[in-house]
């Protein structure tokens, strides 16, 4: 047998051995399901020892992250173990306290209270989808009634996160919102949260500045949104899904303005003919006499100076006081830019930015803008001739724009890498039929007896010979 046929059925063996062994194994393991994948070291420990006392099979891969159990055990085990009460993830819960002891004391039932609570977190923390793994710690200090100052909790949670995830500002938020609602008298600012590196995610101090200015971001991009989504659904509908493309920006005010108005308000007099000046409630009446004046006999008075009188009313009157409060993130001005993929006239534009500009609710006295324009506009925009300058009828060289590249340019450029293509394949079929003519050719006849004699001879005159003279020739 030759060598390559030999070399040949080596290999197909080793080939079917290995295509055999390789299906045993995929067929052995096609049965086994796995039951929780991801999981923690100190969690892996604590199920396998579960499944051994359940005496349930199982295989662990992927370093120990993945356990693996029957396909017809799956559901009934992982049921068995999440009423197990498992400790997961190293923390427990309230679970604790299922089996306390009567005789215990009070600093442990303090100490499991705090374990439970941090557990408690601890699982509703790594509910969210970026995390992988948090812990939590509680400072609670001891309260007592004759302390002269009473210390503040504090608390601090640091997170694992999963590759290539992070978390947003208003996810950090509410964590910090979440320990505060669960731990009695701690402020959301009094809860740090780390990363994996121990990078503080929290701000040091956040005050009402910080507060308002991220519910303002969340307000802009909300108003966003909304617009962006009435927007879209009128392109949508006029030009079909994703043959437009538009984008909303907004300006909010954030400027908080209270005017408090006070007013006077008189009551209404009893007498339908006068006036609403109010009803007298007091009067008061003064007069004077004037100097100088004569007294008559029997104590007449003679004519003098007239005096003086003074009358006063006070009238029943009501006040009415009107406070408004405005407060931020009403819209100072709103851009919305709009790209459609067809060639759109001037009057189809015009059309396009009226349906536009009543869908997003438009106003000009805000000085809002709408822009649209088309796509095939954009990729070949129109050549502009620029005006003769004065520079130009004073005799100096304008400057021309530069000219746009020819599309035979780019078609050459285009077209290189098709050429080096076909030059390697026609060296590949030249090579391939060279070695095909170099096979083919016929061998060199082969001397008979006569001739190897002859040019024997012819060879050993040669030799006898002069060593300048040339050798002979072939006879023949």
């Amino acid at each position: 047998m030759p060598v390559r046929a030999r070399v040949g059925l080596i290999v197909g063996v080793v080939l079917i051995v290995v295509l055999t062994a390789g299906l045993g194994l995929w067929a052995y393991r096609a049965d086994d399901q796995i039951l929780f994948s991801d999981v923690a070291p100190a969690d892996a420990a604590a199920m396998t020892a579960e499944l051994d006392k359940m005496k349930t099979p199982y295989q662990l891969t992927d370093g120990g992250a993945t356990i693996l159990v029957p396909k017809d055990l799956v559901y009934k085990t992982r049921l068995k173990l999440m009423s197990k009460e498992l400790p997961l993830h190293g923390a427990v819960g309230f679970e604790v306290f299922n089996n306390a002891d009567f005789g215990m004391t009070e600093f442990v039932q303090k100490v499991n209270y705090l374990r439970a609570i941090q557990g408690e977190l601890t699982r509703t923390i790594l509910s969210i989808e970026e995390v992988q793994a948090a812990r939590v710690h509680l400072a609670l200090p001891e309260q007592g009634l004759f302390k002269k100052t009473q210390a503040k909790p504090k608390a601090s949670v640091t997170l694992t996160m999963k590759n290539g995830k992070a978390l947003a500002p208003e996810q950090i938020a509410g964590i910090q919102r979440l320990v505060a609602a669960s731990v009695p008298d701690i402020a959301s600012g009094d809860v740090t949260v780390l990363n994996q590196h121990g990078v503080a995610l929290t701000r040091m101090a956040q005050g009402e500045a910080d507060e308002s200015a991220l519910a303002l971001l969340d307000s802009k991009r909300g108003t966003e949104e909304y617009l962006l989504k009435k927007v879209t659904q009128v392109l949508d509908r006029s030009y079909g899904p994703g043959q437009a493309i538009a984008s909303v920006d907004v300006t909010l005010n954030a400027d908080q303005s209270k005017v408090t108005t006070e007013e006077v308000l008189p009551a209404k007099n009893p007498d339908p003919n006068a006036s609403a000046t109010g009803v007298v409630v007091r009067e008061r009446s003064s007069a004077s006499e004037a100097a100088g004046a004569t007294a008559l006999a029997g104590g007449a008075r003679g004519n003098g100076t007239p005096g003086n009188s003074t009358s006063e009313f006070d009238y029943q009157v009501g006040r009415r006081v009107e406070q408004v409060v405005s407060g931020g993130g009403t819209v100072k001005r709103m851009t919305i830019a709009v790209v459609v993929k067809q060639r759109l006239d001037e009057e189809q534009i015009a059309s396009l930015k009226e349906v536009v500009a009543l869908a997003a609710g438009f106003n000009r006295q805000r000085g809002d803008e709408v822009v649209v324009y088309s796509m095939q506009a954009l990729a070949n925009p129109a050549v502009v001739t620029a005006p003769a300058t004065p520079a130009a009828s004073t005799g100096e060289a304008a400057v021309a724009p530069a000219p746009a590249a020819s599309p035979a340019r780019h078609a050459g450029s285009g077209q290189v890498v098709p050429v080096l293509a076909g030059l390697a394949v026609l060296v590949v079929l030249g090579a391939a039929a060279f070695g095909l003519a170099s096979r083919r050719a016929p061998a060199r006849a082969r001397l008979s007896a006569a001739e190897r004699e002859a040019m024997l001879g012819n060879v050993k005159q040669w030799i006898a010979a002069a060593p300048d003279q040339p050798p002979p020739g072939r006879g023949l």
